[in-house]
């Protein structure tokens, strides 16, 4: 039996996978977890049945202890590039001192059987820790390396805490910069100089001057140390100029990019030693505990609601722990018009209510619609579908998607995720928003490149795609069979489900198998075993509350949103005619619609009792002239051909109409002899056509008769030829001045001969010429 002090004191929240504890008079290793409960083996069993017991009664067990921990407690993901940055000495000394812990502390190496026994002379069963400290301090002495079982004991402590990191010397970490001839303050006195000049404006100059500044501020700032300094404390502070060379090689500044190294440490992780350009690792311990949103273009082309081509926009929401998408949503790109003072027409872009429908796709299953292959449903998928239908009633049916309700949500500083909507939205979900750093890719680089990974692996595949570069966007695309936006959503869903969730992905891998890819579902269904789920089912309430608001005035004819008119009849708002009484918003009345569904709008009653409902539906009031289903986007496409058309703003009911022959229209689709043209809202206002100039030489001449007109001969002559006049042509019996003195038109009869002939002459003349 262990001796009591060779035992880790700790609680049921530091327990892992794979720690050795004692518990009941034996020994056992932590193998799984679900829930409140903790799955228990016996070290070297393979084949017995697990034993399984609640955290609590098991950490307030009397003889309950840790012995031996499976990894380091502290993670730091990014400390990695850390120690890569040091000499390849001091690592070489860090990878012995770890073997010697592993070796004391009988922590097995990777790819080692835990059923291996421990030498005897460290054997845990046989010989206290503190005994185990000594052995190996006489072992290292006896070889050349004088050690003390302080020191010992000190790297052990060191390594369960901070991993690798807390076997580096500290005096060596300050000379890791430049083989041991340059301290550590220096470093920072070098990014110091380096921030100063970008604040202060200044240019860049060589790596002498900076050399030289870096000099002057030690001399300034550390002149009583130096004075009684012994002379390798002053070598550490003041190195040669040789050494600062090698220094600022090591950190990657050169003379070209100083400015733009010190801007990238800044708005990175405030270590010296990490490498310029290094990525940090965005890692999460269980699903939900980040995710990250953003929008990018689809590069595809599709049908409309107006019937027109266009482009569209995908935003999605991954969760980094399992790479799973939570929720996507495909929306038309907007396009601006070219004299207008920033106003958007021609469609309406990704806004702050469509990432809200993406948040709150993540707490609700996807239901597997018809069609969709048999692969897609979450039965019979790698995802634990008992035990969470068992849980929630709402996976029945369900795609193989898994439910992962967002803790932190990374966001970017594009408007639909930094407005008021979406932030008060996310808060009433309990979601914590979390902007990414300006500049700072490595923020949110998780999600920029699935979407990569999306228009490889969807987008180039359809016959839609138009390629992101236009020098190498096909001739022909619009020439494709094309979906609409449903029809495209509903493909990209399926494709999530069939392919992206069981596709295996090489950041997913298991502590005990590293070699062994998992796809999302696979590691959402090994993390919510630890974890364990709980439903999120919005109420009614609840998901109007996340809808748009607006906050109108109501009289007798009801109340406006985006110059729709919504009432009731028998004077059922009559009630709220009048202020609210809510002066922070001018007495008016807080109303929720969906964009999607405009048809009707819910007032919400703040002086309603608990017992009443407080939410009032609303219907716009000619509803009923729109049979097919519309959305905003199709109701301004209305508005703006109606107003092409002459019509007025205010006629609601003809705007009405307009949208209803567009979606009449749009449900054809496009014939094959339809060209694209630009939507109405982008062509500029007609303008009127100025009038013909008057010929001045067509003043007082009769109508032309057809019938007197008589065909030209055909041009038989050489073109040098053409200039000769009064020479008949060949083959013809009628010559010029003939064929011109038989036009009426051009020989009004005259009283005398000598105006006649005179005017037929000047125009065989100008037959001739022409």
């Amino acid at each position: 039996m262990t001796e009591p002090h060779d035992a880790v004191p700790d609680g049921a929240d530091t327990l892992a996978l794979g720690d050795t504890i004692t518990f009941g008079g034996g020994r056992w290793l932590v193998t799984a977890f679900h829930g409140p409960r903790i799955f228990l083996t016996a070290p070297g069993e393979t084949t017995a049945e697990p034993l399984i017991i609640l955290q609590p009664v098991l950490t307030s067990a009397k003889d309950f202890a840790v012995l031996n921990r499976a990894a380091p407690r502290t993670v730091v993901t990014h400390r990695g590039h850390e120690l890569k940055a040091l000499p390849a000495a001091l690592r070489r000394e860090v990878t012995r001192w770890e073997r010697i812990v592993k070796e004391v502390l009988h922590q097995q190496a990777p790819n080692v059987p835990a059923t291996t026994r421990p030498k005897p002379a460290f054997d845990p069963e046989l010989h206290p820790v503190k005994q185990r400290y000594r052995t190996k301090a006489v072992q290292l002495t006896e070889a050349g390396w004088p050690t003390s079982p302080a020191t010992i004991e000190r790297k052990c402590l060191a390594w369960r805490k901070e991993g690798l990191l807390g076997l580096i010397d500290r005096r060596g970490r300050r000379a890791a910069s430049a083989h041991g001839r340059v301290d550590e303050r220096v470093i920072d006195l070098v990014w110091e100089v380096l921030d100063g000049e970008r604040d202060q404006g200044l240019s860049p100059g060589t790596l002498a001057r900076l050399i030289g500044r870096v000099q002057q501020t030690v001399r300034a700032r550390y002149a009583r140390e130096l004075a009684d300094a012994d002379a390798a404390t002053t070598a550490a502070l003041l190195p040669s100029q040789a050494t600062y060379y090698r220094l600022l090689q090591r950190l990657g500044i050169t003379a070209h990019n100083a400015h733009v190294v010190a801007a990238r440490r800044a708005a990175g992780p405030p270590l010296s030693t990490l490498r310029p350009g290094s990525r940090r690792a965005t890692t999460a311990r269980w699903p939900g505990e980040l995710v990250q949103i953003d929008t990018t273009g689809l590069d595809v082309l599709v049908i409309g609601d107006d019937g027109q081509i266009i482009s569209v926009e995908l935003t999605i929401a991954i969760d980094v722990a399992t790479r799973s998408i939570v929720g996507a949503l495909i929306v038309p790109k907007r396009f601006r018009r070219g004299a207008g003072a920033g106003r958007w027409l021609g469609g309406r872009a990704t806004r702050s209510f469509d990432t809200v429908q993406v948040v709150a796709q993540s707490t609700a299953p996807l239901p597997v619609r018809p069609g969709w292959a048999p692969e897609t449903f979450m039965d019979g998928s790698d995802l634990p579908f008992e035990e969470l239908l068992a849980a929630d009633e709402r996976f029945a049916g369900a795609a193989a998607r898994p439910v992962i309700k967002p803790e932190t949500l990374v966001v970017d500083h594009g408007s639909p995720f930094v407005s008021a909507d979406f932030t008060r939205s996310c808060n009433s979900l309990g979601i914590e928003v979390r902007e990414a750093r300006l500049r700072t890719p490595v923020d949110k680089a998780i999600v920029e490149r699935a979407m990569l990974a999306i228009k490889t692996g969807f987008s180039q595949h359809l016959a839609s795609y138009t390629h992101h570069r236009l020098d190498l966007r096909g001739k022909h695309v619009r020439k494709q069979p094309l979906w609409t936006i449903a029809q495209l959503q509903d493909l990209f869903e399926q494709w999530v489900a069939l392919r992206w969730q069981q596709t295996p992905h090489s950041a997913l891998r298991s502590p005990f198998t590293p070699g062994l890819k998992l796809t999302p579902n696979q590691m959402y269904a090994a993390l919510i075993s630890l974890r364990g789920y709980r439903a999120t089912a919005l109420t009614e309430s609840e998901n109007r509350k996340l809808l748009p608001t607006v906050w109108a005035r109501i009289n007798r004819k009801g109340f406006q949103i985006n110059n729709r008119t919504y009432n009731l009849d028998k004077g059922a708002l009559d009630p709220f005619r009048g202020s609210s009484g809510l002066a922070a918003f001018q007495g008016r009345w807080e109303v929720h619609y969906s964009p999607n569904q405009p048809e009707a709008a819910w007032l919400f009653n703040h002086r309603a009792t608990p017992d009443s409902d407080p939410w009032v539906e609303v219907p716009f009031i000619h509803r009923r002239i729109l049979h097919d289903r519309w959305t905003e986007e199709s109701w301004e496409q209305g508005l703006q051909v109606h107003l092409a058309a002459g019509g007025h703003r205010h006629d609601e009911a003809a705007i009405a109409r307009a949208t209803h022959r567009l979606l009449s229209k749009a449900a054809d689709g496009p014939r094959p002899d339809d060209k694209p043209a630009p939507s109405p809202r982008s062509l500029p206002a007609p303008r009127p056509r100025p009038a013909a100039p008057k010929e001045p030489y067509a003043a007082g001449m009769p109508p032309l008769d057809p019938e007197s007109v008589r065909p030209f001969r055909r041009l038989d002559r050489p073109a040098a030829q053409l200039f000769t006049a009064g020479e008949p042509a060949k083959d013809s019996g009628q010559s010029v001045d003939a064929f011109l003195a038989s036009l009426p038109e051009l020989n009004p009869p005259t009283d005398g001969d000598n105006g006649h002939n005179g005017h037929n002459g000047h125009n065989g003349q100008q037959g001739e010429s022409r």
